[in-house]
């Protein structure tokens, strides 16, 4: 008899320290909430990645402050909600869904709606590629919906609450970082979320580093009555009623501006046609609605004709996310019923009579960001600075330091050589108080003898500084066989 006692205390134990296991990581897990499901982030206390759209976009929708939202595809990954904030005045977040179908995305702006009634703008990348598709269309092969984010029932939050890698993989590092004497709290930004620009190169060498040609053909492939039903169907349901039914939101809708390239194929196979069939019934439906402002830039050749802006045949760089948010409030290439004819028209002409050879012969840029450079006065309104000769004050032999106010500036480029054997590069940059704040260096052995490009970003600095620009070195054996040469300066 004492025996069975001792089963029945021990049973009653073990399932005690089980419960009890089991609540405090379910507290863990509710209190700390990093798929923020329950709770917006608490940011004083922990330090939150933003990386799983899948998984946290519903919550961030859900329990986010904001006026202003930004979504699409991977379009869209690499908008700054900081330049949206400064050109719009507003507080956005953004939430964008790598290979989202017209349906998610627009799922997740009725979500971000029905929980934000003070949501006023929402941007949106239509992708010009998946607009033949049907409405209830969903990305199964990208693996399994945490739909148990999405719903309403507490039942299946278990697969939250007790999910292993949100338990190891998220919840015990934060609160392992949080215990560190050198812990900073805080979130990533959505400048940073879901930007996949340090990922890749861009260009010619890139996209198509063996070339591009042109099929000869007469080919011409029109949408079928059948293609045509689906496409408005999928219009109508997952662009057109979300402003319909909110006509105080404004919906600044844009058709995502794919490369020549990916045009090109489209020309080789007559399917050319049937693409800006699909436009049109596109823009005539949306342009239906005063609150839907839909924007086309697929007949700019500056973008799409210049593959140093893209990555692969559709994805372009974060500098044409800027340009075009900067179109979209400025309301520059707006389409409208007067002048959508005149843009199909100048875009099937672009794209038939392009010259795609020349694609090939196109200088591929030594540094990709130099792409923004360039455009960085059209987007920022700043003029370039030149830096001429005379501003630069030589120190010592191989040395030469510029003064300079690099506020306003982004990049600091220029154009060097080595031109003897032990010629190397070195730029440091003092702030006012004679900081050293950056530094850029090549060592003479990882340099040949071209010349070539150099671009440093200066974004994150602001105010007067010394930038001293060195091409010498001298070793231990104290040689003076050193010699690089630095020229054409310039701030974008």
């Amino acid at each position: 008899m004492k025996n069975k006692k001792k089963s029945i205390i021990w049973i009653i134990l073990y399932f005690s320290l089980v419960f009890l296991s089991l609540g405090m990581v379910a507290f863990l897990v509710i209190s700390i909430d990093p798929f923020f499901h329950y709770h917006k982030p608490l940011v004083d206390e922990y330090s939150y990645e933003i990386d799983n759209p899948r998984s946290q976009n519903d919550g961030i929708a859900k329990h986010f402050v904001y006026d202003a939202l930004i979504t699409g595809t991977s379009m869209t990954n690499n908008f700054k909600t900081s330049e949206m904030d400064m050109l719009f005045n507003v507080h956005s977040i953004k939430l964008p869904y790598s290979g989202g179908t017209y349906k998610e995305v627009n799922d997740n702006v009725i979500n971000a709606i029905e929980h934000n009634k003070d949501l006023r703008y929402v941007v949106r990348g239509l992708d010009i590629g998946k607009i033949v598709e049907d409405k209830d269309n969903m990305r199964t092969d990208l693996g399994d919906y945490p739909t148990y984010l999405f719903d309403d029932n507490i039942f299946n939050d278990v697969n939250y609450i007790f999910n292993r890698d949100v338990i190891f993989n998220r919840i015990y590092p934060m609160i392992d970082a949080a215990d560190r004497d050198d812990f900073t709290p805080g979130i990533t930004s959505f400048d940073s979320y879901s930007n996949w620009m340090s990922l890749c190169t861009f260009g010619m060498n890139t996209v198509k580093p063996k070339g591009v040609s042109r099929v000869a053909t007469t080919k011409q492939v029109h949408l079928s009555d059948k293609q045509k039903e689906m496409l408005l169907e999928n219009v109508r349901v997952n662009a057109a009623s979300v402003a319909a039914e909110n006509p105080d939101i404004d919906f600044y809708y844009f058709l995502t501006p794919y490369s020549a390239i990916w045009w090109l194929h489209y020309v080789n196979n007559g399917e050319v046609y049937m693409q800006i069939e699909a436009e049109r019934l596109l823009i005539e439906e949306l342009l239906k609605y005063d609150n839907i402002k839909l924007f086309g830039f697929g007949n700019l050749p500056e973008i799409t004709a210049d593959i140093n802006n893209y990555k692969d045949a559709t994805h372009y760089g974060q500098w044409i996310n800027s340009l075009m948010l900067k179109y979209m409030h400025d309301e520059k290439y707006l389409l409208t019923s007067d002048n959508y004819e005149e843009y199909l028209d100048e875009e099937l002409n672009l794209y038939l009579t392009f010259d795609y050879a020349s694609l090939n012969d196109q200088v591929d840029y030594e540094n990709d960001y130099y792409a923004e450079a360039l455009l960085n006065e059209e987007i920022k309104g700043i003029k370039p600075l030149v830096v001429e000769k005379d501003c630069l004050e030589k120190t010592e032999a191989g040395k030469f330091e510029l003064s300079v106010d690099v506020t306003d500036y982004d990049y600091l480029v220029f154009y060097g050589q080595k031109i003897k054997e032990q010629g190397q590069l070195t730029v440091c940059i003092f702030d006012q108080a004679g900081t050293k704040v950056d530094e850029f260096s090549k060592a003479y052995n990882d340099i040949d003898n071209e010349k070539h490009q150099y671009l440093i970003d200066v974004s994150s600095i602001s105010g007067n500084v010394r930038i001293v620009f060195s091409g010498g070195y001298i070793d231990d054996t104290e040689s003076i066989d050193s010699e690089f040469i630095i020229h054409d300066i310039t701030l974008y």
